[in-house]
């Protein structure tokens, strides 16, 4: 590029296109121009530093939903229900298995079915819970 074509020309810094010294907004991207700013300190070679306001480098990182022990509560809770399922399974089909010598077993299978879900759903919903809470207070400490 030859130094002419520099001197009447700026870099958009949103988008990177090179613009006639004629327009003050960048066609591609509608970014105004920025200000041109007189240093003593320039090095050699350079005739001008463009000074950017609000230019961010990175997007900060999100923050983890929830911390170690927040997460140990939900991952409970999870095997809590998982095992709570089976055991409620299991309790369903548990006297086409086993003879039981009671009066009707099945009747008592499905008692204890409702019993176990029952008691699984719930430490789950407890669990979850106290993981939940925990994280909006420490989020609101924050």
């Amino acid at each position: 590029m030859s130094e002419n074509s520099d001197k009447e020309t700026w870099l958009c810094r949103s988008c990177n296109t090179l613009v006639s010294n004629e327009t003050n907004i960048c066609p591609a991207c509608s970014a105004e121009r920025p200000e041109e700013v007189a240093s003593e300190s320039v090095p050699e070679g350079i005739e001008s530093v463009i000074e950017r306001k609000n230019y961010t480098n990175a997007e900060p990182r999100p923050k983890a939903k929830y911390i170690f022990r927040e997460s140990v509560l939900v991952n409970v809770g999870d095997i809590f229900l998982v095992l709570g399922l089976f055991c409620t399974f299991g309790a369903l089909i548990a006297p086409i298995i086993v003879d039981f010598n009671t009066d009707a077993p099945m009747i008592w299978a499905i008692c204890a079915a409702v019993c176990i879900f029952a008691t699984a759903m719930v430490s789950w919903a407890i669990l979850r819970t106290l993981a939940e809470i925990s994280r909006m207070l420490r989020e609101r400490n924050e």
